[in-house]
């Protein structure tokens, strides 16, 4: 799921055909951290084929599991992980490169004000370091879906973006709180509709109206810290409040509502804007 590509679409900054052509671009030459691993020299192609099958069953990502079986020490996969950020293009760099947009166009989207909100316009500047630099909001869906996954046999798909709603409609809600290593603080919201929720206390053995703070909502947030060390960003003071109140204000805020087959999730993303 582009996050940053389907908002430019909904736009009209670019085509359904730019953007499938831009992201089968990113997938030819941005490379998985097995494959940079290999190229290194630090793990043979046996060795990342291996790994790759193991997550067929372990949840863990490719680096946890590498670094678990001592095939990788944690500096080696950090020192990987950043090598893999500064080759990694992005989809703004795949449009300008597949000649979807020329550089002045390119330079118009990345100073151009889009109205995200009724009361607010947010750069495309910052747009593409929330959702593609960062990859805050899309690793949190990513998180969620795999608990869910893990958990409760649900899929998780994407329902709309952009949306604004209410945390509060969700009778089951978990609220998020960190600081990224740059210093920019990140809160988050994730919430269960009462069926998807009864679904995962029954799976759980939380049971429904205890709320879902001893197993549901501490793997989400290990999930989602884990990925974020996996895109190179380490959450420091991680704790999520079962129960909590989303304070961060609403024009600043990512909202993704999301449907599993036994009800409906959502996720509201907040992260602090980088100083000028």
């Amino acid at each position: 799921m582009s996050f940053l590509g389907r908002f430019l679409v909904e736009q009209g900054a670019i085509t359904e055909e730019q953007l499938a052509g831009a992201l089968r671009f990113q997938r030819e030459h941005n490379r998985r951290i097995g494959e940079v691993a290999v190229a290194r020299g630090v793990l043979s192609p046996a060795q990342a084929l291996a790994i790759r099958d193991r997550q067929q069953e372990d949840p863990r990502l490719f680096g946890d599991i590498a670094v678990g079986e001592r095939r990788l020490t944690r500096r080696t996969l950090d020192e990987l992980l950043f090598s893999q950020k500064v080759q990694h293009t992005y989809l703004g760099e795949a449009l300008l490169l597949c000649g979807h947009i020329d550089r002045e166009q390119y330079q118009r989207l990345m100073g151009r004000h889009f109205a995200m909100r009724d009361a607010a316009r947010v750069s495309l500047r910052y747009l593409q370091e929330f959702f593609t630099e960062n990859r805050v909001a899309e690793t949190l869906f990513d998180a969620l879906g795999r608990v869910l996954s893990r958990l409760a046999g649900e899929d998780l798909a994407i329902a709309s973006i952009g949306v604004p709603f209410d945390p509060g409609r969700y009778p089951e809600i978990g609220v998020l709180e960190g600081v990224l290593p740059d210093g920019r603080r990140l809160a988050a919201a994730v919430g269960l509709s009462e069926s998807l929720a009864a679904r995962v206390a029954g799976e759980t053995g939380e049971g429904p109206g205890k709320g879902l703070a001893g197993v549901f909502f501490p793997t989400v947030l290990r999930y989602f810290g884990d990925m974020l060390r996996d895109a190179s960003l380490f959450l420091t003071g991680g704790r999520i409040v079962s129960g909590g109140a989303f304070a961060p204000p609403v024009e600043e805020s990512l909202f993704l509502c999301c449907q599993a087959s036994s009800g409906e999730a959502g996720c509201v993303v907040w992260l602090e804007e980088a100083a000028p």
